[in-house]
């Protein structure tokens, strides 16, 4: 439909390859230091967007030991953002967990579903109005240009057996030139030389009054959907992720 089209212009189908380095480390942080890297693909398709990651990490902690993680994700959202299907695989040292599935958003105002697959059998309520990976962003960047400083509502991705409450906190808008080097800017071309917001999300578990988020995300929100930049915080570390190469996807002829 028209209005799936006009819904998928405004992100920019894209593949990107990050570094990862250790950012602050707590007080009583087992972690010494931290090296990796992701590569992650947004492409539209006729009827939605595929996405990708592949991360690869390893932490070393103060005892010299290292801690290696390897994810494996894959997601599918149709372009009005109602349906979503999923594949993640998360080994950490050596321990593997799937989650596979799919989710539908709730018909006229009613909660929605999550039905997995891996584990079998596992089917969970997602709250009216829960929004998957793409549409979240593209719901952020739709706030963020309206001028708006807090948002909060419910994510699902997969890779917890629930949704999740997110809160996020979005800075002023900053023009090119304001928010990454001229290096990145000239190293990752004309997609990261485009108005954006840094946000400040906080990612909670749903339906228990904690105060401190499970994690939080703080990351530059470029107009066209790419992240140039983000930080994960983990309370006692962060990782800090930058985008060193940024490759345009064609659209394909539907």
């Amino acid at each position: 439909s028209s209005s799936g089209w006009a819904w998928s212009t405004d992100l920019v189908a894209h593949k990107a390859f990050y570094s990862i380095r250790l950012g602050t480390v707590g007080e009583g942080s087992d972690f010494i230091d931290a090296k990796g890297n992701v590569s992650q693909v947004i492409e539209l398709t006729c009827n939605g967007w595929t996405m990708s990651q592949k991360l690869h990490l390893s932490l070393t902690t103060s005892d010299g030991d290292e801690v290696v993680q390897n994810l494996r994700f894959t997601g599918w959202e149709s372009a009005d953002g109602s349906r979503y299907n999923f594949f993640a695989s998360n080994i950490i040292d050596g321990i593997r967990e799937d989650y596979r599935g799919f989710a539908l958003q709730g018909l006229n105002n009613s909660s929605g579903s999550a039905s997995y697959r891996i584990p079998k059998d596992v089917k969970v309520s997602l709250p009216k109005g829960t929004f998957f990976p793409l549409s979240h962003t593209k719901w952020l960047i739709r706030r963020a240009k309206s001028g708006v400083r807090h948002v909060s509502n419910t994510f699902f991705d997969g890779t917890h057996m629930s949704a999740q409450r997110v809160s996020a906190f979005i800075g002023k808008q900053k023009l090119y030139g304001q928010h990454i080097t001229k290096d990145q800017g000239t190293l990752l071309g004309p997609l990261s030389q485009r108005p954006g917001w840094k946000i400040r999300m906080g990612f909670y578990n749903l339906g228990f009054k904690d105060y401190a988020p499970i994690f939080e995300l703080e990351i530059l929100q470029l107009d066209n959907g790419v992240t140039p930049f983000l930080i994960l915080d983990y309370q006692d570390f962060s990782l800090v992720f930058t985008q060193e190469r940024l490759y345009e996807i064609p659209n394909p002829d539907c």
